[in-house]
């Protein structure tokens, strides 16, 4: 119980931290309208999860340490928490498996001829699987080691050869950019840090982020086969098909992915300036020196010794020396 209890005890310090962090990506991206790049966002979920201590202190106190009961109460709650949701994320991983094999592989030659050209626009040397299937998307990827896209075959016939080429060129380029992987990680990163309704809310934002990384790199990396006009308008078509499939359902589009919808469209038509990613990574790369200082400044007041950073004299767990 005790190493369970000294778990639990970085994991509070470093769900407030990621918290701080949180607080200041959403202050970037909704204030000051910065457009976030994949690697601030992967140092949010790192700090989720990797404790930034200073070098004066350490984790676990080599004194025997009096913890109250109500501390070891919350930490059984965390721990069985943890367990059930880890235990439900490998349920949902083995249905979702069981459902692609039951969806019929793609054998449409003309779709398999867009996808393998687009892949070849991006660099993506190695093709995924195929297949037709009924999800909430119209096409999505799944898979990290085999990845596979699935695609809603009622909606792809509505769509032009171009519009079909721009959204498989946005699923091609979330595999060669390990965006699949990446959410795999968070989202036991949310397991970990399950009480906490920042991570949450950080999730939620980094799924954007992958979207909005995902359209960059498509349009730079086509190098103007795909123009930003085409591929805001295939997102827009997208959007419109998926609309009308999910109100005949009686699901219906909500308000927040329409929002999100139109920052993406916002994005893709603004188009890129070289001083102005400058100035955000400039800016970016502050906020996280500013969140690690704070992290390694707090730690002294919260790790053993402590509290060295008051009166400059290092403390035991209940001795002064």
């Amino acid at each position: 119980m005790q190493i369970l209890g000294n778990l639990f005890y970085a994991m509070i310090f470093v769900s407030a931290v990621g918290s701080i962090y949180c607080v200041l990506s959403l202050f970037a991206n909704h204030i000051l309208r910065c457009m976030l790049p994949l690697w601030f966002c992967v140092c949010g979920m790192l700090l989720f999860c990797v404790p930034v201590l200073s070098w004066q202190v350490v984790l676990v106190s080599p004194e025997k340490q009096e913890w109250l009961d109500g501390f070891y109460t919350v930490c059984r709650i965390w721990s069985c928490g943890c367990g059930f949701l880890l235990v439900s994320d490998l349920i949902r991983l083995v249905l979702a498996k069981r459902a692609v094999k039951n969806y019929r592989i793609c054998k449409e030659e003309r779709i398999h001829n867009l996808c393998r050209q687009s892949g070849e626009d991006i660099g993506l040397k190695k093709m995924p699987e195929l297949y037709w299937g009924t999800l909430n998307h119209p096409i999505c990827v799944t898979g990290i080691v085999r990845p596979a896209i699935i695609m809603n075959e009622e909606i792809l016939a509505q769509l032009s050869e171009s519009e079909v080429s721009a959204v498989l060129c946005h699923e091609l380029t979330h595999i060669k950019r390990k965006h699949f992987l990446l959410q795999r990680i968070y989202t036991y990163v949310c397991i970990l840090n399950w009480m906490n309704p920042f991570v949450w809310i950080a999730r939620g934002e980094c799924s954007l982020h992958f979207e909005t990384d995902c359209d960059y790199h498509v349009l730079r990396l086509s190098r103007g086969k795909i123009t930003a006009a085409d591929y805001a308008s295939a997102v827009i078509r997208l959007m419109e098909l998926s609309a009308f499939s999910a109100a005949g359902s009686r699901k219906g589009m909500g308000a927040l992915s329409f929002l999100q919808t139109k920052r993406r469209i916002q994005r893709i038509t603004a188009g890129s300036s070289k001083r102005k990613e400058r100035i955000t990574g400039v800016l970016l790369a502050i906020l996280c020196v500013i969140t690690l200082g704070i992290s390694i400044q707090f730690s002294r007041g919260y790790f053993y010794p402590y509290p060295a950073y008051q009166t400059g004299t290092e403390y035991s767990a209940g001795y002064s020396t």
